[in-house]
Parts: structure tokens; C-alpha cells; sequence
């Protein structure tokens, strides 16, 4: 098949992972890479925060380039990540030359991620897939003619493990790590918790400077106020003994991404409990889960004591993750399943 995407590319970007999944499977792919026709501008920025739903201007050029490369490309198949930026009339005329569709990672009730565009063209996809659990039925109910659910993943190419000096250990190991976005939510007050209780912790990522200076993970220099891409995300989670992993309460996640990368990369993953985890790991034998404070604190003493058990957990969600059917290639097989049945191949 020919396969045009429309993504953003950039360090540790989901989206090329997609366009090299697809390719692994032996498909022609042309990556259209949205920043290169679109930069959120001031006007966007400030006029979108007072708006509940973000209503995009100056989006004429993107519209117009990603019609140009179908034009030119002639794929099969088109499928947009994340489209917030085209127009209805755009997807229709995508859709004379092969079919659309459309892989979005957030909850598609949070209007703030999402925008007027998208919820407007809903419709006209041949097929929406989703990260999220919730967004498959929201979708149907928004005119979608096919919803499914398809979670994120892991790509070999980024999270493995990788060896590393004693510096680096040092420098990007810790007992227990946390590698996202600052969020005023569930992340926050556990994390703040444990640096009270004095665990040696490491936090990395986006956001992170908006933490109230007197909390304890500022003080106490928890914070390491920089992200973590590629090969040190993973050196992260190979150099900490526990890895935790929080979903996003506003995007009603059930799953995320790190739930696949971190056993990809040799960690430990302590998650918390959701209603879609443990269909993807056994509990206490490929990973561990947490409902409370106590209970993952719990967890952490267990496993800080036992490296043996520690590595025997990590190691099995390591092999579920690489032979279970949760790295991209297998998801987008099943994009390209859908797409022949949605054209009659068997």
C-alpha cells in the first residue's frame, strides 16, 4: 500500500513510530509533518485560552499542502494523527482519492485538546481509531461511521534497554522515577507525599517549574526540570529501580503511553489501577498496580527490598510487551486489517 500520514514529527514522537511500523510492514509511507505548514501563532495562543473549544486562523496553508502532497502521492490510504487543523471540505475532496482516517490519542470530551475543526469533521472519516478507551463510544455518538479503540504502544527503535556508564547510571537512576508532565492531579499528590515519607526519587519532564516552591520535590530537589526523550527515557527507566506511571485524569485515560514503554525498556512498572490494565499485564507477575497512596507505597517498600523479585517482574513485562502484541507494528497491522475489510479484501 501507499500510506500518507499527517503528523508531527520531532524527538520521541509517537507518530513517527506509526510511519515506521508501517513501514516495517513492508508499506510505501510519505510522512506529511504538520510544523513544517503550521506554527501556533500569538493570536492563537490567547485568543484559544479564553475559548472553551480552540478555533484555529491561519490554517488555509496546511489545508492546502496536505491536498497538494495527496495529489502528487496518489496513496491509498490517508490517515491523520491529531487532525485540529482541516477544514470539512478538505477531507471530503482527501476522500475522491482513497480513504481517510484518523488515530487521535486524547478524550475527545476535553474540548481544550481538541478543536471546532475536528468535532466538525468527525463525520467524514472512513474510520477514527483512538487511545483512549471512552473516546470509541463518544465518537459514535458525535456521527462517526466507525469507532475502534486502538491504545498507544511501544517502538523497539526508542524504548529497549540501553547500557550505560556508572556516571549515567548514577546521574539518571534513582529508587523511584516518574518520567511526565506536571499536572495538578493525582501525580502531584502522591509524588509530594512520597518525598515527605523520604524516598529517593527523580521526576522528569515538561512543566514541572509551574510546582509551588515550597513543596517538598522543589526543596528537596527531586525535580530535575528537563524531559527526557529516546535513549535517556529509557535510561531512566533502566537506572530506577521503580517506575511509576499515572494516567490523565482529564482525558479519562485508562491506559497510556508509558504503560507500554516502560516494561519496553527493561523497567519495573508500577501503575495505577485502572479498568483497562489488567488486560494487558497480570498483576504481581508482569507489572504492579496502585488504587491508593498506601497501597503503592505498599508496593514500593516490597519491591525496593527484593531485587530479585524486582527484575523477575520487570523482565516478564518486558517479554509481554515485545511478544504480546503491544508494540506499533501490531497496531497498525490492525489498521491496515480494517482498511481491506472496509475495501472487501480478505
Amino acid at each position: 500500500m501507499k500510506i500518507l500520514i499527517v503528523g508531527t514529527g520531532g524527538g520521541g514522537s509517537t507518530d513517527l513510530s506509526v510511519v515506521s511500523a508501517f513501514r516495517q510492514l513492508g508499506h510505501e509511507v510519505l510522512f506529511f509533518d504538520m510544523r513544517d505548514h503550521f506554527r501556533l501563532g500569538f493570536l492563537n495562543r490567547v485568543i484559544n485560552r479564553l475559548r472553551k473549544t480552540p478555533h484555529y486562523w491561519g490554517v488555509e496553508k496546511i489545508n492546502d499542502a496536505v491536498l497538494k502532497s495527496a495529489y502528487q502521492f496518489l496513496p491509498d490510504l490517508i490517515l491523520f494523527i491529531k487532525p485540529v487543523y482541516f477544514f470539512p471540505e478538505t477531507i471530503t475532496k482527501l476522500k475522491l482519492i482513497s480513504k481517510v482516517f484518523s488515530w487521535y490519542p486524547d478524550y475527545i470530551l476535553f474540548p481544550k485538546t481538541s478543536s471546532y475543526l475536528f468535532y466538525k469533521t468527525i463525520p467524514l472519516y472512513d474510520c477514527h481509531f483512538s487511545f483512549n478507551f471512552a473516546n470509541a463510544e463518544e465518537l459514535k455518538k458525535c456521527g462517526a461511521k466507525l469507532s475502534l479503540f486502538l491504545p498507544c504502544a511501544a517502538d523497539l527503535d526508542f524504548h529497549r534497554p540501553v547500557s550505560m556508564s556508572a556516571e549515567e547510571k548514577k546521574y539518571f537512576g534513582s529508587n523511584i522515577a516518574f518520567v511526565g508532565t506536571y499536572a495538578q492531579e493525582k501525580r502531584l499528590e502522591y509524588l509530594e507525599r512520597l518525598c515527605h515519607d523520604g524516598y529517593d526519587i527523580k521526576i522528569w519532564g515538561n512543566g514541572w517549574n509551574r510546582c509551588p516552591k515550597n513543596m517538598c520535590l522543589v526543596g528537596s530537589g527531586k525535580i530535575q526540570f528537563r524531559q527526557v526523550l529516546g535513549d535517556e527515557m529509557s535510561k531512566v527507566f533502566n537506572a530506577s529501580k521503580i517506575v511509576l506511571a499515572f494516567v490523565r485524569q482529564h482525558n479519562s485515560e485508562t491506559l497510556a503511553c508509558r504503560t507500554y514503554e516502560i516494561p519496553a525498556c527493561g523497567g519495573f512498572l508500577l501503575h495505577e489501577r485502572t479498568a483497562k490494565i489488567g488486560e494487558v499485564f497480570r498483576e504481581g507477575v508482569e507489572a504492579e498496580f496502585f488504587s491508593s497512596y498506601e497501597e503503592m507505597q505498599k508496593k514500593i517498600d516490597i519491591y525496593l527490598a527484593d531485587d530479585e523479585l524486582r527484575h523477575k517482574v520487570a523482565d516478564a513485562g518486558m517479554e509481554k510487551v515485545v511478544s504480546g502484541g503491544h508494540l506499533f507494528k501490531d497496531r497498525v497491522a490492525v489498521i491496515v486489517k480494517v482498511f481491506n475489510a472496509l475495501l472487501g479484501i480478505q
